[in-house]
């Protein structure tokens, strides 16, 4: 009897790890451009992110995406575009393109700072950008006016962010 418990014990701990190892992620949104033979490309989502809480009177809210430079590197097109994947949760008007700088061998950038006055929920890294609807769920940014640099797409909805985002180096 103990046997056949252990052995339904193991069955059951071993398909539960099996079916969530074969689950994928869902996003709630995607992020691509088109190269000069208008392929779609994806960008990847950049899974090796931190965040982080600095300061003492003054906090700033940091994303960390560790190394120095992006895998995606945009130099012959003039658009991205935002794939919006939930358009229940998500709404335009709150993607940001933010500029990335390097410290210590990584990039990060301010989502948001706090301090006795008040919060501030942008920050100078953040580029003023402008999403143009293509589809109902399809949304263009304009980057060709964007300086080289190191950046990313990313949701924030006042002091909460989407933790999914999208680097590029241009």
């Amino acid at each position: 009897m103990r046997r056949l418990f252990l052995l339904t014990l193991f069955l059951l701990v071993a398909s539960t790890g099996w079916s969530q190892d074969s689950q994928t992620v869902e996003h709630l949104f995607k992020v691509f451009y088109y190269d000069k033979d208008s392929i779609r490309i994806d960008i990847p989502e950049n899974e090796h992110t931190s965040t982080k809480l600095t300061g003492f009177m003054v906090h700033k809210a940091k994303i960390v995406i560790f190394g120095d430079k992006a895998k995606t590197e945009l130099t012959n097109t003039d658009n991205l575009f935002i794939e919006v994947m939930d358009t229940i949760q998500l709404k335009p008007q709150f993607f940001r393109v933010m500029k990335m700088k390097v410290k210590k061998g990584n990039r990060e950038a301010t989502c948001w700072s706090n301090s006795p006055l008040g919060v501030k929920d942008s920050s100078n890294d953040f580029i003023p950008t402008t999403l143009y609807p293509i589809k109902e769920n399809i949304y263009r940014i304009d980057i060709k006016d964007l300086p080289k640099g190191h950046y990313f797409v990313m949701y924030q909805e006042g002091l909460s962010t989407l933790m999914e985002p999208y680097d590029f180096d241009k």
